[in-house]
């Protein structure tokens, strides 16, 4: 999953792979230090699949600044480039080479769409290759950072996104129509806001609430977690009519460690359903 996270899964990549390294060894070997066998390849991924690499790149760039996306009218502005047929037509080969996705966010009754990065080794390497290329051991020496651990976190998102059709099969779903969507609540004096990354809203009257966690082992909800959990059910219900109902669902690496609060979950999906 991890080696996902960061090539895509891509073959050309991975048979860069040496037996013997671990996953962090190879990633050095791969991508940092003074001549890695990728060095330029950021920029030779974009010169060999588009016409205007670089309006490509800046709409990538933004993109990856923030986790839900932004609105054509948003990218325009930040990136600079014209709010037109020609904006229309790069977002359509960004999206159609799976660099990018479009949604449209939950509550917004479909006027607003947004476009998101869904593409890992961009990520990746916007995030952490182009700053520390020159650190031979960027991967090794921070296996338990903090800067790896958030990375995990937001890498893990995007990869359930990838696998929307995956989940739906472990969920017993795939014959249901269904949307996908984001949501963001901001809180008031009174109430915590809530920050929901994946909604699967099915034709069924359910919507599935998607928790996801990328840890080392079994996913433990403590009495914190489950607070938060219930808040966020509780704002997503006020919005839904009468016939709908949430099914919080987790998505994570190893499943759900049973304990006191661990009943709030009604449905899981584990990383060996997501490459099934």
């Amino acid at each position: 999953a991890q080696s996902y996270m960061v090539f895509g899964g891509i073959p050309y990549y991975m048979s860069y792979f040496k037996k013997g390294l671990s996953l962090e060894g190879n990633i050095d070997n791969i991508l940092f230090g003074r001549n890695p066998r990728l060095k330029d390849e950021y920029n030779r991924l974009f010169n060999a699949i588009f016409s205007n690499p670089e309006d490509c790149k800046k709409i990538v760039r933004l993109l990856a600044k923030k986790h839900v996306g932004f609105t054509r009218e948003e990218i325009a502005k930040e990136t600079g480039l014209p709010f037109g047929g020609g904006l229309t037509d790069t977002l359509n080969a960004l999206a159609e080479s799976d660099f990018i996705q479009r949604y449209n966010p939950y509550d917004k009754k479909g006027k607003t769409t947004l476009y998101k990065l869904i593409d890992n080794f961009s990520l990746f390497w916007l995030k952490y290759v182009e700053s520390y290329q020159a650190n031979t051991n960027f991967m090794t020496d921070n296996i338990a950072s903090n800067i790896m651990k958030s990375w995990r976190g937001v890498a893990f998102e995007e990869l359930c996104w990838q696998h929307i059709g995956q989940i739906k099969q472990a969920l017993g779903i795939t014959g249901v129509a269904s949307t996908i969507s984001a949501w963001g609540v901001k809180g008031s004096d009174e109430t915590e806001g809530a920050q929901i990354d994946l909604l699967i809203i099915r034709n069924d009257n359910v919507v599935n609430l998607c928790e996801m966690k990328f840890v080392g082992g079994a996913y433990t909800i403590d009495k914190d977690e489950e607070i938060k959990l219930r808040n966020r059910i509780e704002t997503l219900k006020s919005t839904l009519s009468l016939k709908q109902t949430v099914h919080l669902t987790l998505v994570t690496t190893f499943g759900l460690s049973y304990g006191k609060h661990s009943g709030i979950v009604q449905k899981q999906v584990e990383l060996d359903d997501l490459f099934n």
